[in-house]
């Protein structure tokens, strides 16, 4: 384990109870901290009790999607510089870009592989957000002042 995984939260949403046993075992054999929910909505209530350090979001769930879900990240000052990577099963033409366009910041397919997932994992977590973040701001909603 290396010093940027000790006490390095994840935060995974994600309905099925394979992939979350996959996705939890690989992580903590990595050294990461996981925590799993099933559902976007419990995401978000998770995330606003203790931020992670990273949302890996599945982007087929009931009750909250991952779509959604990460729209509502993005328009969250809580959340500013914690990455978003959409998981999904479809690997269609456009999926990719519509997952960029809800606000992920980077993709992956499953099934997984375990190399390339730990290495995108990481990438993102030695990111600096002023990186990347002007890309998420300017998705995010102006907010209005109620009179």
């Amino acid at each position: 384990m290396t010093s940027s995984q000790e006490a390095t939260r994840i935060l995974i949403a994600e309905d099925d109870p394979t992939n979350q046993y996959v996705f939890r075992t690989i992580l903590r054999n990595a050294g990461y901290e996981v925590t799993i929910v099933e559902n976007g909505l419990l995401a978000l209530e998770t995330a606003r009790e203790s931020p992670p350090r990273l949302f890996l979001l599945d982007m087929m769930m009931p009750v909250m999607d991952g779509y959604e879900t990460a729209w509502r990240i993005i328009q969250d000052p809580l959340f500013d510089g914690i990455p978003i990577i959409a998981l999904t099963a479809r690997a269609m033409q456009g999926d990719a870009e519509r997952t960029l366009e809800a606000g992920c910041d980077d993709y992956l397919s499953k099934p997984i592989q375990r190399k390339t997932f730990l290495e995108k994992i990481a990438c993102w977590l030695e990111r600096e957000p002023g990186d990347w973040m002007p890309a998420r701001l300017a998705k995010r909603v102006p907010q209005r002042d109620v009179a």
